[in-house]
């Protein structure tokens, strides 16, 4: 059976991809503070020791990550480089470091979001990261010819408007985006940016 490192399985979205294909890989899981193995995924090192005790994979999975929302008022400095560190950072180590342990061929899903291509108040330091997370997917893509790289572009999960108390009539249940995931890995496209059409 094919390995998977899911690299968030506890979120919102993460756990719903756990859900949708642990029938079809062995799978590894990465939090924080819970899981198979707990990571920093900012901190390279850290990243660089995860890889080396899992050894080699088909593919990986991250659906984590910290962005500060909030006005451009409520942001530091320190935070954009705390978000930028962690969401985006975070997940190109990922890829830079875990492709050296992955086998031919795999697939690499990375997690950007809708605030990429249509910002809104609040969302700022997250628009930033998505961007530039989406970026590194197409440019990795031409450079990387033995690896398949993309990311999946989430809107609002129904289920994360509701635990924020907030009217969830226009979410999109977590399921789909999961769905987005499997898809990537099953087309094995690379420089792609899925997202709900």
């Amino acid at each position: 059976m094919k390995k998977l490192i899911l690299v968030g399985s506890t979120g919102v979205i993460g756990n719903k991809v756990k859900e949708l294909l642990s029938k079809d890989f062995e799978l590894v899981t990465v939090n924080r503070s819970s899981g198979d193995y707990q990571l920093d995924m900012g901190d390279a090192d850290a990243v660089e020791t995860m890889f080396k005790e899992v050894g080699s994979f088909d593919a990986l999975i991250a659906t984590s990550g910290y962005g500060k929302w909030g006005s451009i008022n409520e942001h530091t400095i320190q935070d954009f480089h705390d978000g930028l560190n962690s969401k985006l950072m975070g997940q190109i180590n990922l890829v830079m470091i875990g492709r050296k342990y992955a086998n031919t061929g795999a697939s690499f899903i990375l997690t950007s979001g809708i605030l990429a291509q249509y910002p809104v108040e609040g969302g700022l330091s997250l628009s930033m990261i998505n961007s530039g997370i989406e970026a590194f997917v197409r440019g990795a893509a031409l450079e990387a010819k033995d690896i398949h790289v993309n990311a999946v572009s989430p809107s609002f999960a129904k289920e994360t408007m509701e635990l924020m108390g907030i009217d969830s009539s226009s979410g999109v249940p977590a399921v789909e985006f999961a769905k987005l995931y499997k898809q990537a890995i099953d087309e094995g496209k690379s420089g792609e940016i899925y997202h709900i059409a």
